[in-house]
């Protein structure tokens, strides 16, 4: 299956560097077992599949699939935009693909909040460094969702924005802004995607540094 987002987004060296993100050589290869670059690139592949199909259905999703595999064919122009970028009408529309993903977000996000416990026999607990602070997650946490939320579906509007005589009423979208989320692209967009559902979109929770 083709990926938009891997585990070499979290080896970079930007606010989404995650250093147990590279594999480590094993001495003994028996003695072997996963670590945070298999976590990680798994957690990938789960995370990445279940925004896209959140976003766009199923339909779409399976056309993006194919696209991803052949992204230069003129046929998959529209899907091409979606993945690279796209600037139209004054807007910006930054790309499944880019540095600051919108996906990478939310792997960094859930990331960080399950390694942030380890399971033991007696439950869940957080391991704390000898001679060493342990500071708490839960601000990049929350920074990382808040910034998903802001990329994928723009936030939530006190009143709704209204379409086309009634015929759609738009909770999410925000008209004002230059740089676009997901949500408010395939708003824009919703005719180049074959059997694209726009009321379909479904949405995310935020989170607080209270893990509310």
């Amino acid at each position: 299956m083709p990926q938009i987002v891997t585990v070499s987004y979290f080896q970079r060296a930007n606010e989404l560097n995650i250093p147990l993100g590279v594999s480590q050589a094993v001495a003994n290869p028996t003695l072997a077992t996963p670590n945070s670059s298999n976590a990680l690139t798994n957690l990938c592949v789960k995370i990445e599949k279940s925004i896209l199909l959140n976003a766009l259905g199923l339909t779409t999703y399976n056309t993006l699939q194919l696209a991803l595999a052949d992204i230069n064919n003129p046929l998959y122009a529209s899907y091409k935009k979606l993945v690279q970028g796209d600037t139209y009408d004054g807007k910006v529309w930054e790309g499944l693909n880019n540095d600051y993903s919108l996906i990478a977000y939310r792997v960094f996000e859930e990331y960080i909040t399950q390694t942030n416990e380890h399971l033991t026999g007696v439950g869940n607990t957080q391991g704390k460094p000898e001679k060493a602070t342990l500071t708490s997650p839960k601000y990049k946490i929350a920074n990382a969702n808040l910034t998903f939320i802001e990329k994928y579906q723009g936030g939530y509007l006190d009143y709704p924005i209204v379409h086309n005589d009634g015929e759609f009423i738009d909770w999410f979208g925000n008209q004002e802004q230059i740089e676009v989320s997901l949500y408010r692209y395939l708003l824009d967009k919703k005719d180049d995607f074959i059997g694209f559902d726009i009321e379909k979109f479904k949405t995310y929770e935020t989170k607080n540094s209270f893990g509310i």
